[in-house]
């Protein structure tokens, strides 16, 4: 039975496999420009990503603060 991995560690192991993919891939490589643009396009998910998951961590501390507020 496979291991349940945590979010921390697929954060990583993604990070890891979206920089290395176009390290072999050099200006010689008919594909290179898709595969850096595959990159650019996998870094713009994973930032979005990033961006929308700390918004909604504010909104949860905002709302926790109201919530003390007003049952004093």
């Amino acid at each position: 039975m496979s291991e349940t991995k945590s979010l921390a560690d697929m954060a990583v192991e993604t990070l890891a496999a979206v920089s290395c993919m176009d390290s072999m891939t050099g200006n010689d490589h008919a594909e290179r420009h898709t595969i850096r643009a595959l990159k650019r396009t996998a870094e713009t998910i994973i930032e979005n990503a990033f961006r929308q998951a700390m918004g909604l961590a504010y909104a949860a501390e905002d709302l926790r603060e109201l919530h003390r507020k007003l049952e004093k």
